[in-house]
């Protein structure tokens, strides 16, 4: 979470990396959410949507913080790793379809912040740098524009 946030508090921002982490539960050799920049990501990803959007997913935050307690007697940033896994799975079971809704969208803005880290993607075998090489060579050799 280095780095200036231009949305996220950094309350905000500590939710969603907690949040990312329970989520996508990297293990190695994938790196800890902490040396991504998936809080980064996110946030400019905010910085850049429409303002409504921008609140509305700051709303979503400080409710996924405080869910837990219903069920886990403690704020998410509270839990431990094993009981935050246990409280996705629990939310992910809940059978309201518009909360299975939001938590999708949620849930998949987090992977994306974190799979998008281009050390993650170089990790699991994607190289967007030589990937694009790989094109426009083609597209010298096709004589393509």
């Amino acid at each position: 979470m280095s780095g200036t946030l231009q949305v996220l508090s950094p309350r905000e921002a500590s939710i969603f990396a907690c949040f990312a982490d329970a989520v996508v539960a990297p293990e190695p050799p994938l790196p800890p959410v902490r040396e991504t920049d998936t809080v980064a990501y996110i946030d400019r990803w905010m910085a850049a949507s429409p303002r409504i959007n921008a609140i509305g997913l700051r709303v979503l935050l400080h409710a996924i913080e405080l869910a837990p307690l219903a069920s886990h007697h403690a704020r998410l940033r509270q839990l431990d790793r094993d009981r935050r896994a246990d409280w996705v799975k629990r939310v992910q079971g809940i059978p309201n379809p518009h909360v299975r809704l939001v938590w999708k969208l949620v849930k998949g803005a987090a992977q994306m912040a974190y799979y998008g880290d281009r050390g993650v993607m170089r990790t699991i075998g994607y190289d967007a740098e030589a990937n694009l090489a790989r094109g426009r060579d083609l597209r010298v050799r096709e004589g393509r524009p």
